[in-house]
């Protein structure tokens, strides 16, 4: 199951593409890989409306980006802010 959804992410491009107008923009690279990223978010009144991304990298990253996007769409900043707190601290931990 979870190789059938990582390569449903990586294979798929509903997030990865420009955004109209971004209220934000991340660029991540891991300099040991040569993964980059670019998210782009727009935000009003606190809440995700749109987000996407572009780069390259391996299937890992860029199902990753994809998965973050379905799960920070449509929430406010602060839930996204938590769900990215709960990442970093499992990756670490």
């Amino acid at each position: 199951m979870y190789t059938e959804i990582l390569s449903e992410h990586n294979n798929s491009k509903r997030n990865k593409h420009h955004i109209d107008h971004p209220t934000m923009t991340l660029k991540g690279v891991n300099p040991s890989c040569g993964d980059e990223i670019e998210l782009e978010l727009r935000e009003k009144d606190g809440v995700i409306e749109d987000a996407a991304f572009t780069g390259i990298g391996c299937a890992v990253s860029q199902a990753s980006a994809s998965i973050m996007i379905d799960l920070i769409k449509g929430k406010s900043t602060q839930e996204a802010l938590k769900l990215a707190k709960t990442f970093i601290g499992m990756i670490k931990n």
